[in-house]
């Protein structure tokens, strides 16, 4: 995607390929986001919005850059990066379901909520499902170093309970309304 130069985004994605170039890249990259991630979270608004929730920024053979925007209500199926990301939440929040030594079968996850402003970092052998359990469109950027849309990675079906290659559109097309407090996701988010 060809980003605007009075785009905020444009700042951030120059930085953070400055950032990969470093001697330390992981620690760079790290806090070129966490000052971002700040900047972005004082708008008080999503930078960018477009009909897809992720949008590829950057892609070379060390990083990845996607701005990812979750509605609320949303959980996307457990995946993996095989490669660290970092995630700068600027607005709202997600909630990282983080499945231990999945190996094969993916056991009960432990729950972890972020909220903005904050920079989350998942090593490269974390299988996670990402979700927003929260009441407001979230905003982020996904920073990962190495080259996401080329890596051969798994995604985990949870009917069988079993990986799969990754594949983008069945990972889309897997995202499911969540329930909160046993209410499905449509009717918790309605005001009122």
């Amino acid at each position: 995607m060809a980003i605007p130069v009075d785009s905020p985004l444009y700042a951030v994605v120059d930085d953070i390929v400055n950032a990969a170039g470093s001697p330390d890249p992981l620690a760079r990259i790290r806090a070129a986001l966490g000052d971002h991630t700040k900047r972005l979270h004082a708008l008080g608004v999503l930078v960018h919005e477009e009909e897809d929730d992720e949008v590829l920024l950057h892609a070379s053979p060390n990083l990845t850059i996607y701005h990812i925007t979750l509605s609320p209500g949303l959980r996307y199926p457990p995946h993996n990066h095989l490669m660290d990301a970092l995630i700068g939440i600027y607005k709202g929040g997600e909630t990282n379901f983080i499945y231990p030594d999945a190996t094969s079968k993916l056991d009960a996850p432990q729950r972890q909520d972020s909220t903005a402003p904050t920079v989350v970092h998942l090593p490269p052998n974390t299988v996670h499902s990402v979700a927003n359990t929260g009441n407001v469109r979230s905003g982020a950027l996904h920073v990962y170093l190495g080259d996401l849309p080329a890596t051969h990675r798994q995604l985990w079906d949870l009917q069988s309970n079993q990986a799969e290659p990754f594949d983008n559109d069945r990972y889309l097309a897997g995202a499911q309304s969540i329930e909160r407090d046993g209410v499905p996701a449509g009717d918790w988010r309605k005001p009122g």
